[in-house]
């Protein structure tokens, strides 16, 4: 038994000075990007989506504006077993502009001391073809016309 400990000890010692002893450690940005590929099989899509003024749809019954849009991309192996994000792009693309992760609040206020809080939100569909929705709500419940606005949306699969 101590002959055994004394041999994992000393193996485990082994690691850490044949790594310590390494001239060159660090990796290369393009060894990191490879380790990430690897790690992930390479396989993601990103799709850029959208969403005009003209396409949302207020839902009576939710209190929410909507805007389907077709996903193709997104199939049952990804749904199942892998992973969507989505982001939001704001302000102006080469100025000022940031993506926000899905789903984004905002908190206005009127001017009068009152605040309402704004959603952007998704939801994924399997289909046929597939589909994402995206959602605008008010906190207050409010049908505020000014919400639909061009939104630029981008999803990320990953699988």
């Amino acid at each position: 038994m101590k002959r055994k400990l004394m041999n994992a000890t000393l193996a485990i010692a082994g690691l850490f000075l044949g790594f310590g002893c390494s001239t060159d450690d660090t990796l290369t940005d393009y060894e990191v990007q490879q380790m990430i590929n690897n790690s992930l099989e390479g396989q993601w899509t990103i799709v850029n989506i959208t969403v005009s003024k003209e396409d949302w749809i207020w839902n009576d019954n939710k209190s929410q504006w909507e805007a389907v849009k077709s996903l193709p991309e997104l199939t049952s192996n990804i749904y199942e077993e892998g992973a969507q994000l989505a982001y939001l792009f704001l302000g102006t693309q080469g100025y000022d502009e940031v993506q926000k992760l899905l789903p984004y609040e905002e908190t206005w206020s009127d001017g009068n001391g009152n605040s309402f809080t704004e959603t952007i939100s998704c939801d994924y569909q399997l289909g046929n073809p597939s589909t994402v929705a995206f959602f605008i709500k008010e906190s207050d419940l409010y049908k505020d016309p000014d919400a639909p606005q061009n939104y630029a949306f981008r999803i990320v699969l990953l699988y």
